[in-house]
C-alpha cells in the first residue's frame, strides 16, 4: 500500500469508541516530515488527533494543551524548528504525536457548566483518548508500536495534565515532562481574584511607569548575583527585595510607591491565603516584573480568574467575579480540587512501574509562579523516600529569565523530549549531560542568549567569556 492509501483507510472507522472523521496525508515541508493526520471524535465533544510520520523514529509523544483548552492544533508559532512548548519540532524529527481538545470545542470556561465536559477537562480526557489513539498507532505501525515508549509533554495546563497522569493514571505513560505546571489549579485561580481585587482598591493600581520602577529596582539589586549584569536574574532565590523599599517619602512620583501600591506589589511576591486559609498560593520570585505585571498580561489573568469563578465555582455566568466570596463555596472548591488539581506528591505507583518525570519552569513566569513547581518538587522528594530515592525517577530544572513556557530575556528553547527518551531507553539520566537552551525570539540586532539548563537548586553562574555563550556559565550551588 502507498502511504496515502494507508492513511485514507482510517476514514470512517471506529476504534475503542472513537470514530475517525478525518484522515489526510500531509506532504513534507520545511517544518514537518510527510505524515498522516487522523482525527477521532468521542462523546460528548472529546476530539483527538494522531499524527503519524511515514518515516517514524519509533518514539511517540502525547502533546499537552493549555488554558481552558478547547483546541487541538497548537497556536501558530514563528519558528518551525520548535514546538509551542519550546522543544524541537517533533513533526520534523519523526515523532508520532497525539493531542486532544480535552473534552470541548468552546472558547473560555463556559463548557464547565457541563459536568461531563468538566471531568474530561480535569482528568478523564487523556485516558479516554489514549486507548483509541494507541489502537490507531498499532494499526499503522504494526508490531513495532507496542514495544516503544510513550512520553507525555505539556506546559501550563498541559503540565498539570501530565502530573494528573503520573498521580492518578500511572500506567499510561513511560515518561512525563511537566513544564510550568498549573497543578495547584484552585489556589492559582483564586489568587487571580485576590490580586485583581487588590489592584482595584483606591490608589492601588500600578501604572506601567510604576511597574518599570519596580523592575529597575529589582535588577539593580539582584541582577549581578549570578556573576553577570545582563537583565537576567539568575538567582531569584537569593534576591531579597521588598517593595516597601520604594515607598514614597514625599510627593508621589513615578519613582516611588504609595502605601496602597506597596501592598499591590507585595501581593505579587507574598504567599496568598485564599478561602479563609483553606488553600495557599506561593508568591512570585523577583524578576520579570516589567513584562509580567504589564497591561498586556494582567487582562489575561483577569479573564482566567473570571472564567473560573463564574463557570466552575459559582456555576453562574451572571455573578460578579470580584464580589464572590470563595469561603462561601468550600464544598464546590473541594469538588473542583478532586477533579482538576494535581498536587498529590505520592508518585510511588508511577515510580514502581518505571515511570520517569522531568519538571521544568521559567523563573520569570508571570502566570504561574516558579515557586509552585519548586514547592511541588520539594514535596515529591519528601514523600518518595528523600533525595536519593527521588533522584531515581524525577529531575527538576529551572531557566532564569524565561517567562510562561517561553519568551523573556532568557534562553527558552530547549529539548527535554530527547533527554527523556534517552533516560527511558538507555538509562541515561538527563543530568548526566549538559542540557543547553537557546533564545527562541532574539531582539533585532542582538545575539541569541545561550545557557546551560541547571538542575534545581543549581543556577547558571557566569565564569567569564562571551556572555551569550553557554560555555561561559557553570551550574553552581552558590
Amino acid at each position: 500500500m502507498t502511504a496515502k492509501s494507508r492513511c485514507d483507510a482510517f476514514l470512517g472507522r471506529t476504534y475503542e469508541g472513537a470514530t475517525v472523521t478525518r484522515a489526510q496525508l500531509v506532504p513534507a515541508t520545511d517544518a514537518a516530515l510527510e505524515h498522516c493526520i487522523v482525527r477521532g471524535e468521542m462523546q460528548k465533544d472529546l476530539d483527538f488527533d494522531v499524527r503519524m510520520p511515514t518515516e517514524w523514529n519509533h518514539r511517540t509523544v502525547f502533546r499537552g494543551g493549555g488554558g481552558f483548552d478547547g483546541f487541538l492544533d497548537l497556536p501558530q508559532i514563528s519558528d518551525p524548528a520548535v514546538s509551542a512548548s519550546g522543544s524541537p519540532n517533533l513533526a520534523k524529527l519523526g515523532y508520532a504525536t497525539i493531542a486532544t481538545n480535552h473534552g470541548h470545542n468552546s472558547p473560555g470556561a463556559s463548557f464547565a457548566l457541563d459536568e461531563d465536559m468538566l471531568a474530561d477537562y480535569g482528568n478523564r480526557g487523556v485516558p479516554r483518548v489514549l486507548a483509541p489513539a494507541k489502537a490507531i498507532l498499532r494499526e499503522r505501525y504494526g508490531t513495532a508500536f507496542p514495544s516503544t515508549k510513550i512520553v507525555y509533554e505539556g506546559c501550563s495546563g498541559g503540565g498539570r495534565q501530565g502530573l494528573i497522569e503520573a498521580q492518578r493514571y500511572p500506567d499510561l505513560f513511560d515518561g512525563v515532562i511537566s513544564r510550568a505546571p498549573a497543578n495547584a489549579y484552585t489556589p492559582q485561580f483564586l489568587h487571580y481574584q485576590q490580586l485583581a481585587k487588590q489592584l482595584a482598591e483606591p490608589d492601588a493600581a500600578l501604572s506601567p511607569a510604576k511597574v518599570q520602577t519596580i523592575s529597575d529596582a529589582v535588577l539593580a539589586k539582584c541582577d549581578a548575583l549570578d556573576g553577570l549584569k545582563d537583565n537576567i536574574i539568575g538567582r531569584p532565590q537569593a534576591c531579597s527585595f521588598d517593595p516597601v523599599e520604594l515607598a514614597c517619602t514625599g510627593a508621589e512620583t513615578d519613582a516611588c510607591l504609595t502605601p496602597a501600591q506597596v501592598r499591590s506589589a507585595q501581593a505579587f511576591y507574598a504567599p496568598t491565603s485564599v478561602a479563609n486559609g483553606r488553600y495557599t498560593w506561593p508568591g512570585f520570585p523577583p524578576g520579570g516584573e516589567a513584562v509580567g505585571w504589564g497591561p498586556a498580561n494582567l487582562p489575561f489573568l483577569n479573564s482566567l480568574g473570571e472564567g473560573y469563578i463564574k463557570y466552575m465555582v459559582a456555576q453562574d455566568p451572571s455573578v460578579d467575579w470580584l464580589r464572590l466570596d470563595p469561603a462561601a463555596y468550600t464544598s464546590r472548591l473541594d469538588q473542583l480540587v478532586s477533579i482538576i488539581d494535581a498536587v498529590d506528591p505520592d508518585l510511588s505507583r508511577f515510580k514502581a512501574r518505571g515511570g520517569k518525570l522531568i519538571l521544568w519552569t521559567g523563573l520569570t513566569d508571570w502566570l504561574i509562579t516558579a515557586n509552585n513547581a519548586t514547592g511541588y518538587y520539594t514535596n515529591v522528594v519528601q514523600k518518595n523516600g528523600g533525595q536519593a530515592a527521588a533522584d531515581e525517577f524525577v529531575e527538576y530544572y529551572t531557566s532564569p529569565g524565561v517567562q510562561h513556557c517561553s519568551g523573556g530575556a532568557g534562553a527558552d528553547k530547549l529539548d527535554l523530549v530527547g533527554p527523556m527518551f534517552e533516560w527511558l531507553e538507555r538509562g541515561t539520566k538527563p543530568s548526566s549531560n549538559v542540557i543547553t537552551a537557546t533564545q527562541w525570539t532574539v531582539p533585532e540586532g542582538a545575539k541569541p542568549v545561550n545557557r546551560p539548563v541547571c538542575r534545581y537548586p543549581a543556577f547558571p553562574r557566569y565564569v567569564g567569556g562571551d556572555p551569550n555563550a553557554a560555555a561561559s556559565f557553570v551550574c553552581a550551588a552558590s
